[in-house]
């Protein structure tokens, strides 16, 4: 007997080692200022001492983000780093401390967080007799886990604590499924019995039976105020899995009412240690209290720090979201659903369409069971999406974490994963025994060239030559002198990350010798955000006069822009020399103009016109338009 095998298991493993190298080559796409500014800038400057940028959102009076799974997530791997990098002076006179390290370090325990998602999805899978291979393939070929998944959002720490507590709670949920099974047969033996004797016997089956009431309530509770403080938003996500957690069971004769109420109240019992703990961490992180204000018991209510309460205070009014942008409330279900799932987020909304109808038919028996996973699942999808649509400001990364039902229901849609036949009879021709499904594997290739675009999109082009611009320069300011000034105008680009400069913090006191010195800051960083040319050389112009003598002025700009700021310089008196050009680079706020060489290229390949440049100019051209230019700025004598 032979088994025949498959390569699922083939193809799952390359995508864990692709998700893993792309971790290290580095990405160097730049997604959103949120993946550096609300977790790494902070951290940076609090564990290495470095000189950066933190956002408002850590302004010490009142901060609206929680530190606690940052700081023991990330923060700890720059613990590790720094004392590594002390370790390998002393010993190796060699730095660990460099951009790259800066970048991957933590990427690297993002990505191994992410495999709680996988051992999730597979864990749900066998609890329920699913199949589970093909919905591994399409969770880690899907663009969320290998790009979103490996940086340092808060939303992917959102969507690895929503696997969590659809795990726990779909656990709970077949078990006690599970043991009501149980019970039912234990009462109805129970009362067919006709003699004492044999009614004992199944009494004393039902004291064996193990209560399951608050099976994971702890683990649930943490998890739901953990996901609260990373995100506020979590309860939009938690609210389903908890509500099939308090729900289970209730309505079966074996169940009293009171249970429910007993359920809420214990939940709320385990959710108090988490939520004291992160109050803690917040208000230590914060300084709002310390250990020598605990020691003389001189510490009040007022000193502690409740950071998802001024989130909340903050999201609520609708003029500080218009800071943000406002966006139409469909643009949720409409853009964002199609973007970040494509196939999986179509055929979702199709059903959810489907669900709708069936409701106004008064078919109620033909949607899921409200006790089984399918609507556990199919809720945890609807719920946040309409909950997340109310408020105006809407983000595709706000949605990350739908990807985890949305795989349990829709992959085997895209992906059918059929049944082969276990034995191959001698000197018959094999004959494979599957059942008769659509086993049609485009949308497999669809689902995949989709999610191959946006990995080299939002992996590596996007804002591509940031990182490479900002390393560059790191490497230059360790061959000049300490005390020279670096004037860094940026145009068109997201802001850069000012730790992966790996400067000492301004203006401290530094042990240098016998003598106590203040360290000067060295770099200073002017976003000039969409601004036209024109008025960001005139505010380079004022920089280069207001500087110091010993200062070097550099202008970071989109290639894309060449022609608009040739124009601009001649109108001047400022000099640009180009020093280096990052790419593949994508500025969506400057976006290459094409249309005029198209169109020449176009006539060209139909030999009704010749290039207006020679062919391997042509490219070279074509590539200067998707690149990060940076130029040395000086004004003329």
């Amino acid at each position: 007997m032979k088994k025949k095998r498959n390569n699922y298991s083939v193809y799952y493993y390359f995508l864990v080692l692709i998700r893993i190298l792309l971790v290290f080559i580095p990405q160097t796409g730049y997604i959103h200022p949120d993946e550096f500014f609300q977790s790494l800038e902070v951290l940076a400057g609090k564990l290495l001492d470095v000189q950066c940028s933190p956002p408002w959102e850590f302004n010490v009076t009142t901060p609206i983000r929680s530190m606690t799974i940052p700081y023991f997530t990330m923060g700890l791997s720059y613990t590790f780093l720094r004392d590594a990098n002390e370790l390998s002076k002393s010993y190796f006179n060699q730095a660990l401390l460099t951009p790259y390290m800066l970048l991957t370090i933590p990427r690297f325990i993002m990505c191994l967080l992410t495999f709680l998602i996988d051992y999730c999805l597979y864990k749900i899978c066998i609890n329920n007799n699913e199949k589970y291979k093909s919905r591994l393939i399409m969770l880690a070929s899907s663009y969320i886990i290998i790009i979103y998944g490996t940086r340092t959002f808060s939303n992917t720490i959102e969507l690895i604590l929503f696997s969590l507590l659809l795990y726990f709670v779909g656990e709970s949920l077949i078990f006690n499924n599970t043991l009501l099974k149980k019970k039912d047969y234990i009462n109805y033996r129970y009362e067919q019995c006709k003699t004492t004797a044999d009614k004992a016997k199944f009494h004393k089956l039902k004291l064996y039976l193990v209560s399951d009431s608050y099976r994971n309530c702890f683990v649930i509770s943490t998890i739901t105020v953990f996901g609260f403080f990373n995100r506020p938003t979590f309860l939009a996500y938690s609210v389903i899995p908890i509500f099939f957690w308090l729900y289970r069971g209730i309505g079966k004769k074996t169940i009293s009412p009171l249970t429910l109420n007993c359920r809420v109240l214990v939940f709320a019992l385990c959710s108090i240690p988490s939520f004291l703990f992160n109050i803690l961490v917040d208000s230590f992180y914060y300084g709002h209290i310390t250990w020598g204000e605990i020691g003389m018991l001189d510490v009040t209510m007022d000193k502690f720090v409740f950071t998802p309460l001024n989130f909340l205070k903050y999201n609520s009014n609708l003029d500080n979201l218009a800071v943000h942008g406002l966006h139409p409330r469909f643009l949720h279900v409409l853009v964002n659903i199609p973007l970040l799932f494509n196939l999986l987020g179509i055929f979702a909304l199709c059903t959810v369409g489907k669900y709708v109808y069936l409701c106004y038919l008064k078919k109620f028996n033909l949607l899921p069971s409200l006790r089984s996973i399918k609507c556990l699942m199919t809720l945890s999808f609807i719920v946040p999406l309409a909950a997340l649509s109310i408020f105006p400001h809407q983000e595709p990364r706000f949605l990350i974490p739908l990807i985890f039902p949305l795989i349990y229901l829709y992959a085997s849609s895209i992906l059918p994963e059929t049944d082969v036949a276990l034995v191959e009879a001698p000197n018959v021709p094999y004959v494979t025994q599957s059942r008769k499904t659509f086993n049609n594997y485009s949308f497999i290739r669809i689902w995949l060239m989709l999610n191959f675009i946006f990995s080299l999109f939002y992996g590596f082009l996007h804002q591509g030559g940031v990182y490479q611009a900002t390393e560059y320069l790191s490497l230059q300011m360790k061959v000049v002198p300490t005390n020279v000034q670096y004037n860094i105008i940026t145009s068109h680009v997201y802001s850069l990350p000012e730790s992966l400069f790996l400067q000492k913090s301004g203006y401290q006191l530094y042990l240098k010798g016998k003598k106590n010195s203040i360290l000067k800051k060295k770099v200073f960083l002017y976003e000039e955000g969409s601004r036209n040319v024109s008025s960001v050389l005139e505010k380079t112009v004022g920089i280069i006069k207001s500087s110091t003598k010993q200062f070097k002025t550099f202008l970071l700009i989109s290639g894309s822009l060449d022609d608009d700021l040739d124009y601009a310089v001649r109108k001047t008196t400022i000099r640009l020399y180009i020093i280096k050009k990052f790419g593949l680079h994508l500025s969506l706020e400057a976006l290459p103009n094409l249309t005029s060489y198209c169109l020449e290229f176009t006539k060209f390949l139909y030999g009704n016109n010749c290039l207006p440049l020679p062919i391997d100019e042509y490219i070279k051209w074509l590539h200067s338009l998707f690149t990060l230019n940076l130029y040395r700025v000086e004004l003329n004598n």
